[in-house]
């Protein structure tokens, strides 16, 4: 099972969450117990529509939810629905690319329960914005919710811009993640962006 068969822009959130995305998942369980010894936790929110998904990735299964599951995610992601068909799109043709650099990582990314618990100090919320796509078409905006299904008041936020054509180079291996994020403009509360990038840098070998 590959990714051009989960990320198909005709597929409604739900079956690719609760159905497509597990189901490769157990396909490919062999590589994810190579680089994640813990379980992960992701939650989709849909701000026009109220309307949430939650996925759980570990070393022995995954499994979907509508709404919330008891445990906590790591990340929240919420956008609109309207953007859903087009993000899709878009994504599609950076995993594959991105899927065929993975060798190059082994034995140097390994997430750890360990690391995961040091992760979870974070809370915040980071406003991405992806822009300068190649067609012309209008920037795609979502929020990333930080080890928690909504962002606590007060929390910092930091407001991320990135190229499409930088998002491009990293999936095809002609950018390395560290020189990426050099080309990210940062607003809003830089102190958070950099403590993450400082935290990943210092727990893999990136």
């Amino acid at each position: 099972m590959e990714w051009s068969d989960v990320l198909d822009p005709d597929l409604e959130p739900a079956e690719l969450i609760l159905e497509r995305i597990p189901d490769l998942h157990r396909a490919r369980i062999d590589q994810f117990r190579s680089f994640v010894d813990t379980a992960l936790i992701f939650s989709l929110h849909f701000v026009d529509l109220d309307q949430r998904y939650t996925l759980r990735l570990d070393v022995e299964d995954a499994d979907g939810e509508a709404g919330e599951m008891i445990d906590f995610p790591q990340a929240t992601i919420r956008g609109s629905r309207t953007h859903w068909e087009r993000s899709i799109q878009w994504a599609s043709r950076l995993v594959e690319p991105a899927d065929e650099q993975i060798d190059r990582y082994q034995g140097r990314v390994t997430l750890t329960e360990d690391i995961k618990q040091k992760f979870e100090r974070f809370d915040g919320l980071l406003k991405v914005q992806v822009m300068g796509f190649p067609d012309g078409s209008a920037p795609i905006g979502f929020e990333v919710v930080l080890n928690d299904y909504d962002d606590p008041r007060g929390a910092p936020t930091a407001q991320l811009t990135v190229q499409w054509s930088v998002l491009d180079d990293l999936a095809h291996g002609r950018l390395d993640p560290v020189a990426a994020a050099r080309q990210v403009q940062m607003r809003g509360d830089i102190g958070l962006a950099l403590d993450l990038g400082g935290f990943f840098m210092n727990e893999f070998d990136l």
